[in-house]
């Protein structure tokens, strides 16, 4: 990683010199925070202005949920899923092994919730590389109804949730719900980076996009119409995906359907606890968005100022435009944060957003070695991610097995 960085150093004062670097960089500070104002007013109005949907019908609604591990605080996570106030749901809570730690967390809960619809479906069967979508499609044959909820286990919601994710479905056209998420309850110094990552960086930025129109699905929460499920392939069309959740939006718009954003937001727990799990982490996340959409990843170059003009600080030393710029990103992203707290009624503690220097270098650290591999590290096992985000095991995988029936 430093050889690279310091490569990506060299190379620019070599190949365009100081004074073109200083310019590009200058540049690019100016624009990380006109961004950063822009999107904090922005991703503000969207997230906060959108009008509550009248009273609308409340159909039956199947909740799977993929479980690998015992994660952080992972039995009231899933607890806020059995306390939805919402008259007829079922959740599915799918894992691989009998040995997996997670079992003992969902049978504790189907004691606290006797009168909840929860069923536990445990299948080492495999439809693609992606274990996260191998676990949903051994539970889908135990879906009992038409509009299926899939959410990762690390997201805790209230409980009005399933009320406001299937409330745009009284529209026939509406294919897919998703929603925004903010992380909560982090610990310790990298718990604290990652969730200034979501709250600090992708959060700003994807309301931001949203308000001017664009529409993705986000693996927090996505609630799908069964009918726009199948037609997309259901889950044989997301199994070799490393970003299921971005092939699934793409999925259903290509269908003709409408992917709309839920009211609301969902909390995500970060249960990162070291430097290499976070940067592993966002290695993972830029190279995924390289290969789904190079170049919006390549573009967003720009984005990185404030490391740029750390850099620039490093090659020709201090001056007042590049600290007026560094000081005017550090405050513009930190009040992004703490209005979207308020807002939102966040927990993001304001004392970590002294942090977010350290946070841009390694955002930059994280592109920088996205663009020299097409390898990640996931669940423990290495993969080539191919284009479009497919997934390629670098060892052979095991033997693939289709269409048997899943074990409960």
């Amino acid at each position: 990683m430093e050889r690279d960085l310091a490569g990506l150093i060299m190379l620019t004062t070599a190949v365009a010199g100081r004074a073109a670097f200083s310019a590009f960089a200058l540049a690019c500070g100016a624009f990380t925070f006109v961004f950063a104002v822009a999107a904090a007013v922005f991703s503000r109005r969207f997230l906060l202005a959108r009008a509550s949907r009248a009273a609308a019908p409340l159909p039956p609604i199947t909740v799977i949920k993929p479980l690998k591990g015992e994660d952080h605080d992972l039995v009231e996570n899933l607890a806020s899923f059995c306390r939805q106030d919402y008259p007829c749901y079922q959740i599915l809570f799918c894992l691989a092994s009998p040995d997996d730690p997670a079992l003992a967390s969902v049978s504790r809960l189907k004691k606290e919730f006797p009168e909840a619809d929860i069923e536990v479906v445990v299948s080492k069967n495999r439809i693609g590389c992606n274990p996260k979508v191998n676990n949903m499609a051994n539970a889908y044959p135990f879906a009992k109804y038409d509009l299926l909820l899939m959410s990762d286990s690390d997201i805790k919601v209230e409980p009005g949730f399933l009320r406001r994710m299937a409330a745009p479905f009284a529209e026939p056209a509406v294919g897919l719900t998703t929603s925004f998420y903010q992380a909560s309850g982090a610990r310790g110094l990298w718990g604290s980076m990652e969730a200034l990552s979501i709250n600090a960086h992708f959060l700003p930025q994807a309301a931001c996009a949203a308000y001017f129109g664009m529409r993705f699905a986000m693996g927090a929460a996505m609630m799908v119409r069964r009918r726009a499920f199948e037609e997309t392939g259901a889950f044989q069309n997301l199994a070799d995906h490393l970003a299921d959740d971005f092939r699934l939006g793409e999925s259903v718009r290509e269908a003709g359907w409408r992917v709309e954003t839920a009211e609301g937001i969902v909390d995500s727990i970060p249960g990162i606890g070291s430097a290499a799990g976070h940067l592993a982490h966002m290695i993972r996340w830029a190279r995924t968005i390289r290969l789904c959409q190079p170049a919006g990843f390549y573009a967003s170059l720009i984005q990185h100022g404030f490391s740029l003009l750390t850099l620039r600080l490093l090659v020709q030393g201090p001056d007042a435009a590049g600290a007026a710029l560094l000081a005017g990103i550090w405050a513009a992203k930190a009040a992004s944060a703490l209005s979207l707290r308020a807002g939102l009624g966040g927990r993001q503690p304001a004392l970590a957003l002294f942090l977010l220097p350290l946070s841009e270098w390694f955002a930059f650290a994280a592109w920088v070695a996205a663009c020299g591999s097409d390898t990640v590290v996931w669940r423990g096992e290495l993969f080539h991610v191919r284009e479009q985000g497919q997934l390629e095991p670098v060892a052979p995988p095991p033997a693939v097995r289709h269409a048997l029936p899943a074990e409960r």
